[in-house]
């Protein structure tokens, strides 16, 4: 089977953005990453549904220190389909493709320390444009661009405010292995890009946002690395190039067999895949800065 991306050729309906039945070997995951326009708060919430299992994962990056939340469990038999929610991180639909609830309220441990502090996490997303759906191979993705608003606080760091974010949720069959690399580039309001490198050939999908146009699709979108940083374009699809800098080191995400992910410092054998995730400051040509999102990953084994 090949792996070339495709965007939907039919429209997403609310049932879409509840969860699905699952058959064995499939997999649905919901996500939500988010960053402090500082980028000093920055972290993401998961849930990542087998047939008969989830696994939950918070991160968290607050200064300079991570803490983590990861728990797999089995499914309970009662779960509404708009509650994709693990046992700790509570995520609930209240309007599809429009509004989620986001919470958490337990200890977080971190990565790299002995430490353990009480979290609280009481998050309300609404979305800033309609979501894409795309294709990689067996396995979608709908994309949309939002803000969570509310409080997070993990010990005595508070955070209250606004938060700049996107949310991923995706399902099917995930084709873990198939891609040698991937970057996913992510300036709210402006463009979501991605580019996946399968050996000697690439990939990609995501759109263009411009001020009253209709969104445009990807065309051949080009990654260099220049200055520490990157330089992302798309001169078919109209888009010059942008310049990009992360705003603090990323988070380290580790990928294994479909439904195995956990954040740590370093890899471990079963691993497939290393993924740096974290906030970037996108500057365009006319001297606009914006602050996204940057997520590199590299096959391992």
């Amino acid at each position: 089977m090949g792996y070339n991306s495709t965007v939907e050729n039919r429209r997403l309906i609310p049932g879409d953005d509840h969860r699905h039945l699952l058959a064995g070997g499939e997999h649905e995951a919901f996500y939500f990453l988010f960053s402090a326009p500082s980028g000093r708060v920055f972290g993401f919430l998961r849930t990542l549904f087998g047939h008969d299992s989830v696994l939950e994962l918070l991160a968290l990056r607050v200064g300079d220190r991570t803490w983590l939340h990861e728990r797999r469990a089995t499914l309970p038999g009662d779960a509404l389909p708009g509650d994709a929610s693990g046992p700790d991180v509570m995520l609930t639909c209240q309007a599809p493709w429009q509004a989620w609830r986001c919470s958490f309220h337990a200890p977080l441990q971190e990565v790299e320390g002995a430490s353990v502090l009480d979290a609280h996490l009481d998050l309300a997303f609404v979305a800033t444009n309609a979501p894409d759906v795309y294709r990689f191979g067996p396995y979608h993705q709908a994309q949309q661009d939002g803000r969570l608003s509310g409080r997070l606080q993990v010990g005595r760091d508070l955070y209250a405010g606004e938060l700049v974010c996107y949310r991923d949720h995706s399902w099917g069959t995930r084709p873990m292995g198939a891609a040698s690399e991937w970057t996913i580039a992510s300036a709210p309001g402006h463009f979501y890009i991605v580019v996946v490198g399968l050996g000697e050939q690439q990939t990609h999908w995501g759109r263009l946002t411009r001020p009253e146009e209709a969104p445009a699709a990807v065309r051949a979108p080009r990654v260099t690395t220049v200055n520490g940083g990157w330089r992302i374009e798309d001169l078919a699809a109209g888009m010059e190039a942008v310049s990009v800098q992360r705003l603090a080191p990323p988070l380290l995400a580790f990928l294994g067999a479909a439904g195995r992910e956990s954040i740590r410092s370093a890899s471990r054998p079963e691993d497939i895949y290393q993924d740096c995730i974290g906030p970037a400051l996108y500057q365009f040509p006319d001297g606009k800065q914006v602050v996204g999102f940057w997520d590199q990953a590299r096959r391992l084994s």
